[in-house]
């Protein structure tokens, strides 16, 4: 997962490098040193090895007084194959995306399904002036949010009416 500053306590910057001088700048499992280089062993090619806080209890990122230890890229891996589902396939499946409907000869199709607002905002900008859309933001299988709207320009959408959670939608 990539580094999200937004899920770490204040300061977090200063409390990784405080947890990096404790370990001596070395990973409490395996002792490799950080920034130091080692190579992988299935291709042969030198890696630089970058150590993490790693918290012992998953989903802790942004607890302050957090239980961690210093760990490299690998060791860090494996310590968190134990908070994987057993037993459940793995799917990427989202928790809500975003529809959008169109009018075509009388017929209400749609135009695309989005879990990013970058992939939404495309389609939105690739529609023709003068396009009526609806837009139904989707949570967990329940429409949480519905709108209508019509696409002026590219700078401009007239909302025609919103409830729930597209109150406001930032176009």
């Amino acid at each position: 997962m990539a580094f999200i500053s937004e899920m770490y306590p204040p300061r977090w910057r200063a409390v990784r490098r405080t947890k990096l001088d404790q370990a001596g700048y070395c990973c409490q499992e395996c002792g490799v040193e950080h920034l130091s280089t080692r190579q992988n062993m299935k291709t042969g090619e030198d890696y630089l090895v970058y150590l993490s806080i790693a918290h012992k209890k998953q989903y802790q990122t942004w607890m302050k007084d957090a239980d961690t230890m210093v760990l490299c890229q690998r060791c860090h891996r494996r310590y968190d194959r134990q908070f994987r589902r057993k037993g459940k396939a793995r799917t990427c499946a989202p928790i809500g995306y975003a529809k959008v409907l169109l009018h075509d000869d009388g017929q209400e199709v749609v135009a695309g399904v989005f879990t990013t607002y970058s992939d939404l905002r495309d389609l939105l900008d690739a529609l023709p002036d003068g396009t009526h859309f609806v837009l139904h933001l989707v949570m967990n299988m329940a429409i949480v949010g519905n709108g209508s709207y019509l696409k002026q320009s590219d700078e401009a959408i007239e909302i025609l009416s919103e409830y729930g959670a597209c109150g406001g939608f930032p176009f």
